[in-house]
């Protein structure tokens, strides 16, 4: 399926990425390794650049077009160091009305005037609004650096629930974590003992066998593709590291298995942010066989040529697992039965992905609703639910919902699903909305709403058609409800046009754009707002200044 479409991008660009690093932002014919929205901390510094970048890739018309919008940021700069806030949001709005004007003359392209809208609106929402994403930057380095990939099952993924709960427990939520049980699944570990225990990222090949116990542990063997003659009797008792390559991988496992090998390690040909899959045909082989990336392979054979490489693997299979919610709800005094009001998000993340944008950004989003709405004493019921169990088909959700009364589900008015709201990606320039069936909701409604009270352009929030979140299991319920997801314009209904990192080693926080998260928390903030009535004063939390938008 089709999930990004950059219009210009070397071939060598995802080589150079894994050579220099992932962060950079690097001239090449005009291109940059990964078109991401600039982010340095200085906010107006960062909307000149990416004015430049446009205008290298034909997405702003001319040189005039270019001086035009810089000249106008040089004097809302100007303003900002001065600390004159009124100023600097008046001009940020006049800035609105001028980008309005160069893309009706077709000055700027469609995704130009989309990105320098949500660095406006940053900037603006920064300043006026309760919703801070500094703090939910802060969420997600904690969930996708301190604690790391979080599989549903996994202690990871529970550390993430502990976490999350103590956190909505401390703005003085009623919180709850449910266990839902889920498939087994395969615990996967590539550990190098001579290099303090360093945990390599593994994926297991079909139709080898497991280990047992802790696994096999024994130093690497260099094997160049994994010919015969690539063996020697100095391969007997460890485990052999082959490129893929050259002959069929089930050549390469019966090969080293033949050596006497006790396992194989197959390390990719190609750079690229996953793990890759590997068929072994109609070969059984009696040892386990495990794939790395091309530059943890690498990493491998440069570490060999300097010594011995010792190493534990694992590959086994855990039954009885629960993935795990954490529900906080904030109920009225002395209302019976009140309307209850869902936000949503899901906790985990797939095997050895990060999960900083899928989904450390909408659960740290949801955490970041969950603060501001502790002060909301009306009559409505607020829930808000990390899920877990999202990847394996929204196991934690369905759990959740399906354990829910049916008063409580008739109760449930709308339910609000953040997921992946902060990719920094440039192609991904529209928050959708999507719902199940493709059709406006209560969501999708209040959402507009909102965003026209807050002057953000409702071009930028278009109704899509897509499930693949935990919205789902509510839909089937009969509760309006929706998910929120960066996504390409002119996405077709079903298909998800994200970025390149979903999935993947990649999705780090380097690429989460902390402007695309507080556009989200704001219009989604507004739009429950109006829904339940709640009056939040407009000062910004203990967080937020002038400062915080630069």
């Amino acid at each position: 399926m089709k999930r990004f479409g950059l219009k210009k991008v070397l071939s060598i660009a995802i080589i150079i990425a894994f050579i220099f690093g992932t962060n950079m932002m690097v001239d090449a014919a005009s291109n940059r390794i990964f078109n991401d929205m600039p982010h340095t901390g200085d906010v107006f510094a960062d909307m000149e650049k990416q004015i430049d970048y446009f205008r290298e890739d034909g997405d702003i018309r001319d040189d005039i077009t270019v001086r035009t919008l810089k000249m106008h940021l040089s004097g809302v700069n100007l303003f900002q160091k001065q600390g004159q806030t009124d100023k600097v949001l008046k001009q940020m709005q006049t800035f609105k009305r001028l980008l309005d004007n160069q893309k009706s003359n077709g000055a700027i392209s469609g995704i130009a005037f989309d990105v320098l809208n949500t660095y406006t609106q940053y900037t603006i929402g920064k300043i006026n609004g309760p919703f801070n994403s500094d703090n939910v930057m802060k969420h997600i380095k904690h969930l996708s650096v301190d604690i790391g990939p979080r599989e549903a099952g996994s202690a990871a993924e529970r550390a993430g629930a502990e976490y999350i709960e103590s956190v909505l427990k401390s703005y003085g939520y009623e919180t709850t974590i449910e266990e839902a049980p889920r498939s087994n699944r395969t615990e996967l570990l590539l550990k190098v003992l001579s290099d303090n225990n360093k945990i390599i990222p593994l994926k297991a090949v079909s139709n080898a066998p497991q280990t047992t116990g802790d696994g096999i542990t024994g130093n690497l063997y260099h094997a160049g593709i994994g010919q015969p003659g690539d063996f020697t009797a100095a391969a007997k008792g460890k485990i052999a590291l082959i490129q893929n390559g050259g002959i069929t991988v089930g050549d390469k496992a019966k090969n080293a298995m033949d050596a006497g090998a006790i396992g194989v390690l197959i390390y990719d040909n190609q750079d690229r942010f996953t793990l890759p899959t590997v068929s072994l045909g109609t070969v059984r082989p009696n040892i386990p066989v495990g794939t790395i990336t091309k530059k943890d392979g690498e990493a491998f054979v440069s570490q060999l040529s300097k010594g011995k490489v010792d190493v534990q693997l694992s590959i086994k299979t855990l039954t009885n697992q629960k993935t795990v919610n954490v529900i906080a709800v904030k109920k009225p005094k002395g209302i019976k039965n009140p309307e209850i009001y869902y936000v949503g998000s899901h906790l985990d993340s797939v095997p050895f992905a990060p999960g900083a944008n899928d989904n450390a950004s909408g659960t740290s989003t949801l955490m970041e609703l969950a603060r501001i709405f502790k002060d909301y004493d009306g009559d409505k019921e607020l829930r808000f639910a990390a899920f877990g169990g999202e990847e394996l088909g929204f196991v934690g959700s369905k759990y959740h919902i399906g354990n829910l009364s049916q008063d409580e589900v008739n109760r449930t008015k709308v339910q609000f699903q953040m997921d992946m709201t902060g990719t920094a990606w440039v192609p991904a320039s529209q928050l959708f909305i999507n719902t199940v069936d493709g059709k406006t909701n209560l969501v999708s409604q209040s959402t507009h709403q909102a965003a026209e009270k807050l002057d953000i352009n409702k071009n930028l929030l278009p109704v899509h058609m897509l499930s693949r979140s935990d919205h789902v299991p509510f839909h089937e319920k009969g509760v309006p409800s929706a998910l929120f997801i960066w996504m390409e314009p002119g996405t077709p209904p079903g298909a998800a046009n994200i970025e390149p990192y979903y999935h993947s080693l990649e999705d780090k926080i380097e690429h989460v754009s902390p402007e695309r998260v507080q556009l989200t928390g704001d219009v989604v903030f507004k739009a429950i707002s109006d829904l339940i009535g709640f009056q939040k004063n407009s000062s910004k939390n203990e967080d937020a200044s002038l400062k915080k938008a630069s």
